[in-house]
């Protein structure tokens, strides 16, 4: 589809895009099924549109996709986003510590949680970084090879 000269197409799908964001994060947040944003959410907002704003804007409304892939991925991107961004100031930082927790969940599926404090614009600051699954049972060469594969993917030193 060709732009018109204003851009007024691409505004319209960025604001489309960035609602569908918006609105996946505020489901996650609410920790509700990712199927809710097109079986409910959306059935919502049309329905408010068209009452408040009329027939135009129900329009503009139903191009939000809110549909469960489209909600997971979203979901997915911002979490990503989240991990680079935490990953960078740690980076930044010139040291960091790591703590590890081990612990076992209902389904007696063992994770492992990897906390990193680090200092951040002179504060120090602690936050999740990953988690994983780890082998029943576990040794602390499992947990160590974990670590040891994170830092290697996310370039990470152990001399800091």
């Amino acid at each position: 589809m060709k732009l018109d000269t204003t851009g007024a197409f691409h505004q319209e799908t960025f604001k489309v895009v960035e609602a569908s964001y918006e609105l996946s994060l505020l489901i996650a947040r609410a920790k509700k099924a990712h199927s809710i944003g097109e079986t409910l959410v959306k059935p919502c907002l049309l329905s408010a549109a068209n009452i408040v704003l009329g027939d135009e804007s129900q329009k503009k409304v139903s191009k939000i996709s809110l549909s469960d892939n489209t909600v997971k991925c979203r979901i997915d991107e911002l979490a990503d986003d989240i991990k680079e961004q935490v990953s960078d100031k740690i980076k930044a930082s010139s040291i960091f510590a790591i703590q590890c927790d081990e612990t076992t969940d209902v389904a007696h599926c063992r994770l492992l949680l990897v906390y990193f404090r680090f200092v951040d614009e002179g504060a120090v600051k602690e936050e999740m970084l990953f988690s994983t699954s780890l082998e029943t049972p576990s040794k602390a060469s499992d947990v160590f090879a974990k670590v040891s594969d994170f830092f290697k993917k996310v370039i990470f030193h152990w001399k800091s």
